[in-house]
């Protein structure tokens, strides 16, 4: 086939095909094609509005899902917190009663209608106190509610007021006592107020009217025998309108003591379902039935948005069609002509009804149809258009431009035909296709030969040079490693690029020897080498070599690794190796020193006892007590030295408490005290009086002291033309209004002190200034981190008073330290609290020295050697408590413990455990599980009889 000019100047194609022809076929063509079109577009449009009717449906059954889980939510708060009242109320009966609080006492007044005692109630109560306590009314106007009644109503205003505070859907809690009438509800109000919105003229009316009531009368025994949570309406004036009661019964045993209840406003459930978003649906109506039947919210969401006004449920939507929908599970189900969805509420006995017309259905989802529509005319409209153009500014440009290709592909040297402005540049693009195809074709095989050989065996930078050491390839990834640009290096000599200049001359010999057909050693061989960046730094590669022939020509491509990084984290690694060794290390000894600690508490308890009874024995005697006296102070300041000992090797959760701060520094300068006297170390101490206590864990901030104090040490054992003296000085700052006060502690040495660009560094783990083998770099990072732990700061100072290093530690207080509270005298208070004691340790000297500590205190004291031996005692005599140690052969003091509660159920909480280690899991669990008191060996006397003293209360 071939395009020519006929006499009117038009072209054609052979044979005898004109323009007219050829647009009158592509017309038919193009209605061909449209029609199919036309006829898919309408299935689409049927198919879109039965999808957007199915999305509406979907809509309409996700939002009814929403409705109900906040519907749920609600439901489930008054359940719970029912459930929590049940549960604290009963405890509560169960539980001896505890004095209760003065406050509620001085506020429990008696309540008089015309000079007659009708009552108690707690009008009185401070109004500090009203938002945290409930109201108790008590019709017994004989005598006022016992402690129990009061204790009861403690328990309930506390977990009243945290329920009430989280959820403000609750409205009021209440509590209606039996046999003995009684009524606790909450918030505190008046009882005038109370009586007022019941109409009641007295309490024994309003409470006969609150005994009658549904909440009450349904969670008696005849009415609930399986003592379920039940729900019951109430109608109440004023105060937010109608209420819904949730109750449940309350037993003691199988005794029925009252029913707890909470309230939630009607107005919660409408608000629960109006503040949901409406949404793209209109005209849906929301209703929420209660048991009955009865509607208990409405909504209607209309085209200007949500409404509280919602008409009837649909006719025809009667119980079965209902329990229908119920049984759907969240499916719109089409009842009554409309789309109905229905949900139970589980945890309350309600149903979310939902419903959408199917008229509104239809209206909704027809607008799906109308960009089909207008799609529809818009192709109508363009073909009509392309009918007119196809001819003009197509068909016959199109044909000149065919022409044109069809002679430029037999004669290079066709001229470019006369066409319209548009279609010119097509026959442009045509001349330089062809015009460069020709001179592309033998550059695009040599590229592409010399581009497979790169991408084929690159492994990272790539730097490909020719024969000679030129450099014709340099990649991004060789730009980022030697920190060249490519342009810059291009054409420049390899060995002036990457090669170090110590390794140059060897590298243009073996250049050489290759050029004089010598072999190629490094071919094809992983080596690694120096390589040199732009800025002249040396690093380290791994370099494979390989040759590829382009042409005739030799190229020599060097695929490169950077191994900076590997080398640097096998360092890294084997530094840390080193310091989990060391960490090993320490671990070893701190278990060591924590099983000598353990061995000296013993011996030390009783040489601390028996100093303090010869203190005593010798106070007639001036210089015996004062040999006395000390030795039982070098005595207690071993038994510190032990503690901190076990603190340090003690294993233990985090426990925030009341720290004195000096006596945390002076436990840890006595610790090293001897360490510091054979190195030659002065101590100054300075610590401020009446610092107030920190809200810490002891063992943590300790921690922290005792690694500055070890860091001034090791500094100072380079110091040899000095004195080497440390400070440590304590006070407390005030800073600007509103922030809190804080105590500080600052350690100065007058060692060689730490430069001022590593004070951050310093900080960091793993990283140390001191010697190999001296430290492992974790210390300072650990106690900066316990620092923030604790809401303070400890950072390197950088004026130090003593010219070496200083050290500063901050910490936040919890609150200022109370006045000190003066000691009882030990006589008085062992005489105001004789009683007999059973004291049970395997140790006779322990023993003996706890009973002689006791008596001297005016206890009555019995030892035996052994669990069984006490047990055998028990049985024969009464005792008022037991001190027994809690590690002893065959029955050791859990096992004693267990067997006390058992057989004597009053002694079980008058136990109390001495023990020199609690390091084991074992006994730390039980004594938290025991929930007795402890003490650690040694101990002095005070400390004995002050325990003793505390199982008595």
């Amino acid at each position: 086939m071939s395009v020519s000019l006929d006499d009117t100047g038009r072209y054609r194609l052979s044979p005898e095909v004109s323009a007219d022809a050829l647009e009158r076929r592509y017309q038919r063509q193009l209605w061909l094609g449209a029609l199919p079109l036309f006829g898919l577009l309408l299935v689409l449009a049927l198919w879109q509005a039965w999808q957007s009717r199915i999305a509406v449906v979907a809509e309409l059954e996700r939002q009814a899902t929403q409705q109900h889980a906040a519907l749920q939510s609600l439901a489930r708060i008054a359940a719970d917190h029912v459930a929590d009242l049940r549960l604290v109320a009963e405890r509560t009966l169960v539980t001896p009663p505890q004095a209760p609080d003065r406050a509620l006492r001085d506020a429990l007044k008696r309540r008089a209608v015309d000079a007659a005692i009708e009552g108690y109630a707690l009008d009185e109560l401070p109004p500090l106190l009203h938002g945290g306590t409930a109201q108790l009314l008590w019709p017994q106007a004989g005598a006022p509610p016992p402690d129990a009644a009061l204790a009861l109503l403690q328990a309930l205003s506390r977990s009243t007021e945290i329920a009430h505070s989280r959820h403000a859907d609750l409205a009021a809690s209440l509590f209606l006592g039996w046999p003995e009438r009684q009524l606790v509800t909450y918030p505190w109000l008046p009882s005038q107020a109370l009586l007022d919105a019941a109409g009641a003229p007295t309490l024994a009316a309003l409470l006969d009217k609150a005994y009658a009531a549904p909440v009450f009368a349904e969670g008696r025994p005849e009415r609930d025998p399986e003592q379920r949570a039940y729900w019951a309406p109430v109608q109440r004036s004023g105060d937010g309108g109608p209420r819904l009661l949730h109750a449940a019964p309350v037993y003691v045993g199988e005794d029925f003591s009252g029913v707890v209840a909470t309230e939630i406003r009607l107005a919660s459930i409408a608000r629960v379902i109006a503040a949901r978003p409406v949404g793209p649906l209109k005209q849906v109506y929301w209703w929420v039935l209660d048991a009955r039947g009865e509607v208990l919210a409405e909504r209607m969401a209309t085209d200007e948005g949500p409404s509280a006004q919602a008409r009837a449920l649909p006719a025809g939507l009667d119980a079965a069609a209902l329990a229908e929908a119920q049984r759907a599970g969240g499916r719109a189900l089409p009842l009554a002509g409309h789309r109905i969805v229905a949900l139970d509420v589980a945890d309350a006995p309600w149903t979310l009804v939902v419903a959408l017309g199917d008229g509104a259905l239809l209206r909704q989802a027809l607008p799906g149809l109308a960009p089909f529509t207008l799609i529809g005319l818009a192709l109508l409209g363009l073909f009509l258009r392309a009918q007119v153009l196809l001819r003009r500014r197509v068909i016959q440009p199109a044909l000149g431009v065919m022409a044109y290709l069809h002679a430029k592909s037999l004669d290079p040297n066709a001229p470019e035909p006369a066409l319209p402005q548009r279609w010119r540049s097509w026959a442009h693009v045509i001349t330089r296709t062809f015009d460069e195809q020709r001179d592309a074709r033998a550059a695009e095989r040599r590229s592409e030969a010399f581009k497979s050989a790169i991408v084929d065996h690159a492994l990272a930078a790539l730097v490909a040079t020719d024969r000679l050491g030129r450099i014709v390839e340099f990649n991004p990834a060789a730009e980022a490693m030697f920190g060249l640009p490519r342009a810059a290096a291009i054409g420049r000599p390899v060995a002036q690029v990457v090669i170090p200049q110590r390794f140059r001359a060897a590298h243009e010999a073996a250049m050489r020897r290759i050029a004089e057909g010598g072999p190629a050693k490094l071919l094809g061989k992983r080596i690694e080498m120096q390589a040199l960046r732009a800025d002249g730094s040396e690093f380290p590669v791994e370099m494979l070599l390989w040759r590829a022939d382009v042409e005739g020509q030799a190229y020599f491509t060097a695929s490169l690794v950077d191994l900076s990084e590997r080398r640097r984290q096998a360092l890294e690694i084997e530094r840390q190796r080193d310091a989990l060794r060391q960490s090993e290390k320490l671990s070893a000894m701190g278990s060591l020193l924590a099983g000598v600690a353990h061995e000296l508490n013993n011996p030390l308890a009783i040489v601390l006892g028996r100093a303090g009874l010869l203190e005593e024995k010798c106070s007639a005697q001036p210089e015996l007590a004062a040999d006395a006296q000390r030795i039982r102070e070098a005595a207690e300041r071993c038994g510190r030295i032990v503690r901190t000992f076990l603190n340090m090797a003690r294993s233990k959760p985090t426990q925030r408490e009341s720290v004195a701060f000096n006596e945390l520094v002076q436990a840890a300068t006595e610790m090293l005290a001897y360490t510091w006297r054979s190195h030659g170390i002065q101590l100054d101490l300075h610590l401020a009086e009446r610092l107030p206590a920190v809200n810490a864990d002891a063992d943590q901030i300790g921690q922290i002291v005792l690694n500055l104090l070890v860091n001034a040490q090791q500094a100072l054992s380079t110091v040899t033309d000095r004195p080497r003296r440390v400070q440590v000085t304590t006070g407390v700052e005030v800073p600007r209004t509103g922030r809190e006060p804080r105590v500080w502690l600052r350690v100065a040495d007058s060692g060689p002190g730490i430069a001022a660009e590593l004070a951050e560094q310093i900080f960091e783990p793993f990283f140390t200034t001191k010697a190999d083998g001296i430290g492992t770099g974790l210390g300072l990072a650990v106690s900066r981190s316990l620092a923030k732990d604790h809401g303070g700061n400890l950072m390197l100072e950088a004026v130090a008073p003593l010219g070496g290093a200083c050290f500063r530690l901050s910490l936040p207080l919890s609150g200022e330290a109370g006045p000190e509270t003066a000691a009882t005298p030990l006589d008085d208070a062992a005489h105001a609290n004789r009683s007999r004691v059973l004291v049970v340790d395997d140790e006779a000297e322990v023993a003996e020295l706890i009973r002689d500590m006791l008596e001297s205190a005016g206890h009555e004291v019995a030892v035996a050697e052994s669990g069984a031996v006490a047990l055998e005692l028990l049985d024969t005599a009464r005792f008022d408590a037991i001190v027994s140690d809690l590690r002893m052969p065959d029955m050791d003091g859990a096992a004693l413990w267990r067997e006390v509660v058992r057989q004597h159920p009053a002694l079980g909480g008058r136990m109390l455990f001495i023990t020199g280690d609690t390091l084991s899991a074992g006994a730390r669990d039980f004594l938290d599980s025991a929930d007795c008191p402890r003490l650690d060996k040694p101990f002095s006397k005070a400390d004995l009889v002050a325990g003793v003293a505390g199982l008595l209360v």
